[in-house]
């Protein structure tokens, strides 16, 4: 009888081990599906997927590394801070990294800085989206944000037939370049004013005129590359865009860097800021 009783003991106690191992192994491989998989050979994953991204804070980084697919329902512009927001309906292996306030839609983000170097999809396409995957605290919804590649894979077939033909007697269009300037105080106190000017000209047949309407990304960085403040705004018919920033940072010296691009045509310039004690 004790013989039997410590084998049913020990039948007990093994069976609790299996129990536990499995039980670990099942969280251990949901813990895995926080965030899609990465689908490599296509682009490299960024060591750094929050550079340059405005208020990081706000987002908890779920996948440095994630690969999305899904069909283009719009395109839109938040010119507060000038991300461009591809609104998709997630492929179905996607529903399970999405919570319920996603609604069953994905956000793919193009920051300011990507947005020259990634292919902007039209509505009806069918893309598959490279970025981080994250989750933004306020609106308790899962984003790639930033995304920084993005193929076309199929568009939407078109429903009506054009027919005729033209020809294109003009030439092509002439080249041209941006130019940008930045000026700012070097030196203001903590709580003062930081006036930033920004200078938009299109060299063309080596003369400036005024780039009117041009978008613009403003961020000021720590000496480490840590950002601090973002401001999106656009230049006048003039080519001018001034901007009244408050220095309520810590004092220290900050790198303030402006960013364009127009006709895919990625400009940045740069001026330098301290900020000191009143």
């Amino acid at each position: 009888m004790r013989a039997a009783h410590r084998q049913g003991i020990i039948l007990s106690v093994g069976l609790v081990a299996v129990i536990a191992s499995l039980t670990a192994f099942s969280l251990g491989h949901r813990a895995h599906r926080t965030a899609p998989p990465w689908l490599p050979n296509v682009v490299s994953c960024r060591a750094e997927p929050m550079a340059h991204v405005h208020d990081p804070a706000r987002l908890d980084v779920r996948g440095n590394c994630a690969t999305v697919s899904g069909t283009v329902k719009s395109v839109q512009l938040v010119p507060a801070y000038d991300d461009l927001k591809i609104t998709l309906t997630p492929d179905a292996r996607l529903m399970p990294f999405l919570p319920k306030a996603n609604q069953g839609v994905l956000i793919a983000d193009l920051i300011a800085t990507d947005q020259a170097s990634v292919m902007i999809p039209p509505v009806g396409s069918r893309i598959t989206a490279w970025g981080a995957w994250v989750f933004d605290k306020a609106s308790r919804t899962t984003q790639l944000l930033p995304t920084y590649h993005v193929n076309v894979d199929q568009t939407q077939t078109a429903t009506g037939v054009l027919s005729g033909h033209s020809e294109e007697k003009r030439g092509p269009p002439p080249r041209r370049s941006l130019r940008l300037s930045v000026s700012a105080p070097r030196r203001v106190e903590v709580g003062g004013r930081i006036d930033v000017t920004i200078q938009a000209n299109w060299l063309q047949d080596r003369v400036l005129v005024p780039a009117s309407e041009i978008r613009l990304f403003v961020e000021m960085t720590t000496q480490d590359g840590r950002g601090v403040r973002w401001k999106a705004t656009m230049t006048h018919t003039s080519g001018l865009a001034v901007l009244h920033l408050v220095a309520i940072q810590v004092p220290a010296t900050y790198t303030l860097t402006v960013y364009a691009a127009p006709s895919r045509q990625p400009v940045s310039a740069v001026t330098v800021v301290d900020v000191v004690r009143a």
